[in-house]
C-alpha cells in the first residue's frame, strides 16, 4: 500500500495524480522526525474545538523537546488582526511500531497526567519530500492539511481531499484557510 501521494515538485498538465487509500485508517508507516519538525502552514481543516472558524494565516511550528515529546505551537491571526499563539504538547505513542501516531494535549502541564487530556493525532499522509502533510485522528472528526509554504497547488489539494474522502472523512464542512494556486503552463 502507498501511504503518500506521489506528487512531483513541479506539476504539469500531463501529470495524473494517483491516490491509493487504505480501507482502514492508519498512520504513515515511516516518519522522518527531522524532516517532520519545523514550520507548516495550514491549507485546510475540518472545524475543530481548538480553533475559531475565523482564524486565518495559521502556522504550526513543530519542535522536538525530549525523547518522543514535541511542542506544537499554533499561531494564527484573528478577525481583529491580533496574533494568537497556542502551545500544544505532543508525544509519540509507539515510536518504533507506529511512528506516525501521536497524542496531543492542550491542557496545562499540571493536568496532563490525566489520560482524558490526551487525544490522538496521526500523520495519515505525507509527501515523500515533506512538502505537505495530512493530520487526522481515527474517529474522523478532525483533519488538517498542511504545507511548508502558505499556498498550495489546487490540484494537490484536490488529491488530498480525495485521499481524505477515501479514509472516510466527511469534507462538507472543510474550511480552506490557505492560499491556492492553479497550475499554469509557462
Amino acid at each position: 500500500m502507498t501511504w503518500s501521494l506521489p506528487l512531483p515538485a513541479t506539476l504539469s498538465a500531463s501529470v495524473a495524480l494517483s491516490v491509493t487509500t487504505p480501507t482502514v485508517m492508519k498512520a504513515v508507516p515511516q516518519l522522518d522526525i527531522a524532516r517532520f519538525a519545523g514550520r507548516w502552514h495550514e491549507i485546510a481543516r475540518l472545524p475543530s474545538p481548538l480553533q475559531r472558524l475565523t482564524d486565518r494565516d495559521i502556522r504550526l511550528d513543530i519542535e522536538p523537546l525530549e525523547a518522543d515529546h514535541y511542542r506544537l505551537r499554533r499561531t494564527c491571526v484573528g478577525t481583529d488582526g491580533s496574533e494568537r499563539v497556542q502551545d500544544i504538547q505532543a508525544r509519540r505513542r509507539y515510536p518504533v511500531e507506529e511512528p506516525g501516531q501521536f497524542q496531543r494535549s492542550a491542557a496545562p502541564a499540571w493536568a496532563q497526567w490525566l489520560p482524558s487530556t490526551w487525544k490522538d493525532l496521526w500523520v495519515v499522509a505525507a509527501d515523500r519530500h515533506y512538502q505537505w502533510l495530512m493530520l487526522g485522528e481515527p474517529h474522523l472528526r478532525e483533519l488538517w492539511l498542511l504545507a511548508r509554504e502558505p499556498q498550495m497547488e489546487r490540484q494537490v489539494l484536490e488529491a488530498l481531499k480525495s485521499t481524505a474522502r477515501g479514509l472516510g472523512y466527511d469534507l462538507a464542512p472543510l474550511i480552506v484557510s490557505g492560499q491556492l494556486r492553479s497550475f499554469q503552463m509557462v
